[in-house]
């Protein structure tokens, strides 16, 4: 079993390290204390590792299990909310997060590949006769995202209370469309999940049934936590760091460039989704599926963002759907 790795990053509020079985290979959970009183924000996966290594670490902080009062998810991802169901039963906590990362929770559930999928899939030019085996994302996760309905659900705006202590909700929607980040405005500390990640970018996919546009959300959530005052800046995934503005420009600028080149890629000729991410990523048929599949998902996020600012159109021929710069 892994070792709790634990450290207060502010007074009351601490950083726990719980693992996860794929890269990254770490989730950062964070305990939120005023008084007797705790939340928990985010709450790993459903591994027998990850919930003795949270269990260990409450003890480790003198917080029994029923004095967690509120477990806040940022999104529906498996490293977020994947093992809510436990952690709910442990600490008899209310369950919060907000109502469309729920209603999106399905994707992971068992259940087959959608139909719908599989067309998608073809549309984009994925060869999807290559990968006909490959498990879906419920398949992956099975046994790991064990889910049950949250107690209530939180919005823009809102106010949440740890004792006396004052949570924020700010929502952020393009990695997920209720992706939520959650705001302690005393303490000018800014806990962000997948929102705003130190030296990685959050993937912002374009999916059947999803946002109509993903990266241009992501990049007004960018923008929009730039307007509140913070001093620490608390991730699901690396370390802390402080300068969320600069760190949010970068994420910007990084999704300028991508356009820019996809954009000269699709100047002079139409291509599918998949073709386009094979240029833009550097990638060819024998890439790993965890590149391939999330390359399309990003590229066509990124397709889509640009048909919004008028520099692209959409063509589809048959059952293939192209994109063409203007």
């Amino acid at each position: 079993m892994t070792e709790p790795k634990i450290r207060e990053v502010a007074a009351g509020v601490y950083l726990i390290h719980l693992p996860l079985p794929m890269r990254p290979t770490i989730v950062n959970v964070y305990l939120v204390r005023d008084g007797d009183e705790w939340a928990l924000v985010d709450t790993g996966v459903n591994s027998g590792d990850s919930i003795h290594t949270l269990e260990t670490a409450l003890h480790s902080v003198g917080c029994a299990p029923s004095q967690v009062k509120q477990i806040i998810c940022t999104h529906h991802h498996p490293d977020h909310f994947g093992t809510s169901k436990t952690i709910k039963q442990l600490t008899g906590a209310r369950l919060l997060m907000h109502r469309a990362e729920f209603e999106r929770s399905h994707t992971f559930a068992p259940q087959e590949r959608p139909a719908e999928a599989v067309r998608f899939f073809d549309a984009c030019g994925i060869p999807i006769e290559r990968f006909v085996h490959i498990p879906s994302p419920a398949e992956f996760w099975s046994g790991l995202y064990v889910t049950t309905v949250p107690d209530g659900f939180i919005d823009d705006g809102d106010v949440l209370r740890v004792g006396e202590r004052e949570i924020e909700v700010i929502w952020t929607p393009g990695h997920a469309p209720g992706h939520c980040v959650l705001y302690l405005r005393k303490e000018k500390i800014l806990i962000v999940g997948d929102h705003l990640l130190p030296k990685i970018t959050p993937h912002v996919g374009y999916f059947p049934g999803g946002a109509d546009d993903p990266l241009g959300d992501f990049i007004a959530s960018q923008r929009k936590v730039q307007k509140f005052d913070v001093n620490l800046v608390l991730p699901a995934h690396g370390g802390v760091f402080t300068d969320h503005r600069h760190r949010a420009n970068q994420i910007i600028q990084h999704h300028e460039y991508r356009m820019r080149e996809m954009l000269d890629f699709i100047r002079h000729a139409a291509h599918t989704g998949y073709e386009v991410a094979k240029h833009a990523f550097a990638m060819d048929e024998t890439s790993p599926l965890t590149v391939q599949f999330p390359a399309t998902f990003e590229t066509l996020a990124h397709l889509e963002h640009l048909i919004v600012r008028n520099a692209v159109v959409k063509e589809t021929r048959g059952d293939r759907v192209y994109y063409r710069g203007r």
